[in-house]
C-alpha cells in the first residue's frame, strides 16, 4: 500500500497517480476509486491518519507541516524530496527508512539524465522492496510519454522497485 501525504491540490502527487494508474495501479481516495491490473494500491492521505499497516510505502509531498504528529507503524519506507526537511524529521521520528530523491550524489535516486523521449534515474545503493529483495544499484532507463515533474518521475520509480515491479515507460 503506497499513501501519498499532501494537499488537496498537490500537482506532483496527481502526476504520481496518472504515472501509476497508467501503468496499471489502484487508486483509492475519498473522491474516487479506480481498479488498475497492479499489485500496487495508492491512498491519498490529505490529513492526520491512524494507520495499522504491517507494511508500505509511505510518500511526503509538499512541506508537509500539517503531518508532523503523524505516526508511522513499523514496516513503512518512506520516500521524498532532499529538500523537504519537514518529511526527512517526521521519518527520523518514526525510525523509517528514507529513500531520498534529489539531484546529488546523496540520495537515492537521482536523475542522470533527461531528453525529450526518455530519462535516465540511477539507485545509488542497494535498498531492499517490501517483500524483502535486494535491489542493486543501477540505471532506469524510462521512455516518457508526457512531461513529468522529475520528482513525480523518481517517487513513481521508487514506488514501482519498492513494490517488485520494474518501471520501463511512463
Amino acid at each position: 500500500m503506497v499513501m501519498l501525504f499532501s494537499d488537496r491540490k498537490n500537482k506532483i502527487e496527481k502526476e504520481i497517480i496518472e504515472i501509476l494508474t497508467g501503468c496499471g495501479a489502484n487508486y483509492i481516495s475519498d473522491r474516487a476509486v479506480f481498479s488498475g491490473n497492479s499489485p500496487i494500491t495508492i491512498i491519498s492521505v490529505y490529513k492526520k491518519t491512524d494507520l495499522k499497516l504491517n507494511k508500505g510505502i509511505a510518500v511526503m509531498l509538499d512541506n508537509t507541516d500539517k503531518f508532523a504528529n503523524q505516526d508511522l507503524p513499523y514496516g513503512i519506507i518512506g520516500i521524498c524530496e532532499d529538500t523537504n526537511i519537514n518529511a526527512l524529521e517526521i521519518f527520523y521520528k518514526n525510525n523509517i527508512s528514507v529513500i531520498s530523491c534529489g539531484m546529488n550524489s546523496k540520495n537515492t535516486l537521482t536523475l542522470s539524465s533527461l531528453n525529450n523521449e526518455n530519462l535516465f534515474i540511477t539507485l545509488q545503493r542497494t535498498i531492499t522492496d517490501i517483500f524483502k529483495k535486494e535491489i542493486d544499484p543501477s540505471e532506469f532507463k524510462i521512455k516518457l510519454k508526457k512531461d513529468y515533474q522529475p520528482f513525480s518521475i523518481m517517487a513513481s520509480i521508487a514506488i514501482m522497485l519498492l513494490c517488485g515491479v520494474e518501471p520501463t515507460e511512463f
